[in-house]
């Protein structure tokens, strides 16, 4: 039988302490606890003593509370992202996750929809929360002031993940997506196409536009001049009804692929900068009321941007640019604790992306490219 006191080793299995066991150990109130372990409110010195030797005592989260006690931290980093349903921030999520619990931090997850008044609450309500730090997927490449220590912004350390913001001198962490959707291209081109068409998402736009939004963000910009350089490279006028900016929803992408390929001639190949573009892309190529039934790889070939799990199983399995998604979501989370610790300089890193070829691509023959 366990005899010892909650949070002791007797003969029996450790007891893990609560807060009512440390109050009662220290011989105050749980709220009183709760503040003296928090460092917030009116607590005295001997009482705040008392209440951290009971708490070292019964081992309720010793480490972190001295820590966190000597630093003055509350040991969680705040991270606002565009859209948590999205497979590349699941993932990078998943790695700053894996990477602040290494040192002992926690993480609060904001959504934004993209939203420039949803991501200025965000960063309010994670100031609220007093945070260590940020991670944060910026919604504008104009109006970012509420993220800029000189005019009053925030006033813990900040990283930017996935989007780089020129005339912010905050450190970020990006993909080179320019030399990626140029390089998609050029395989394109590699391939006999010649017709091809470019869907962008942002959320810059209503429904889905061929003209390029004032504020789209840095990535999606990057995306599409990528991509129109390497058509120009390879001689190619583009056809601007076949460049289309469009929303990330699903039903916006879908009417962004269905006026381009209701259009004659239609494009042989797209390029789709994320999941949504593309899927967008297959529910039209799958359309009954199309004239014609467009198959992917056969009659439409088509390349996204990043690889989330679906794609490799879909038949045919889609040719993606693969990105270090995971990679960086701990790169972003590396700079930041550095920053906290006083350790870090500005960095904006730039980490290179791959074409996976699967079969979504096909290679025409000289004779069939009119054709298609």
């Amino acid at each position: 039988m366990d005899d010892g006191k909650p949070g002791e080793i007797g003969d029996g299995a450790r007891k893990r302490a609560r807060l009512i066991d440390v109050a009662r150990r220290a011989n105050v109130s749980r709220a009183t606890a709760a503040r003296a372990l928090g460092n917030y409110g009116l607590v005295t010195k001997e009482t705040r003593a008392k209440v951290l030797a009971a708490a070292e005592a019964l081992n309720y989260r010793v480490n972190e509370l001295a820590r966190s006690m000597r630093s003055g931290r509350t040991l969680t980093i705040g991270v606002v992202v565009a859209d948590i349903s999205n497979s590349f921030f699941s993932t990078s999520i998943r790695a700053i996750i894996d990477t602040a619990a290494s040192s002992d931090y926690q993480i609060l997850v904001l959504n934004t929809g993209d939203d420039l008044e949803a991501e200025r609450d965000a960063i309010r309500v994670l100031l609220e929360k007093r945070v260590d730090g940020m991670v944060v997927v910026p919604s504008s490449r104009s109006h970012f002031s509420h993220l800029q220590l000189e005019d009053g912004g925030p006033s813990v350390p900040i990283v930017l993940l996935d989007r780089y913001v020129e005339g912010l001198k905050i450190s970020s962490v990006t993909t080179d997506d320019f030399a990626a959707s140029r390089e998609a291209v050029r395989h394109f081109v590699a391939c006999g196409h010649r017709r091809i068409g470019l869907m962008v998402a942002t959320a810059a736009v209503n429904g889905h536009s061929t003209k390029e939004p004032a504020d789209i963000v840095w990535t999606a910009q990057a995306r599409m001049h990528g991509g129109m350089v390497g058509l120009a490279e390879a001689g190619i006028t583009p056809t601007h009804k076949w460049l289309r900016y469009s929303r990330g929803e699903f039903e916006h992408a879908r009417a962004a692929a269905m006026t381009i390929l209701k259009d004659e001639p239609r494009p042989t190949a797209i390029l789709a900068t994320n999941e949504e573009m593309a899927i967008g892309c297959i529910s039209v190529a799958n359309e009954i009321d199309l004239s014609i039934d467009l198959s992917i790889g056969r009659d439409l070939s088509l390349i996204l941007f990043d690889d989330p799990p679906w794609v490799s199983v879909f038949t045919p399995p889609l040719t993606v640019i693969r990105r270090p998604t995971y990679d960086l979501g701990r790169l972003a989370m590396q700079l930041l604790l550095a920053e906290i610790n006083g350790e870090g300089t500005y960095q904006a890193a730039m980490l290179r992306t791959e074409i996976v070829h699967r079969q979504s691509v096909l290679t025409l023959r000289a004779t069939e490219v009119d054709r298609h």
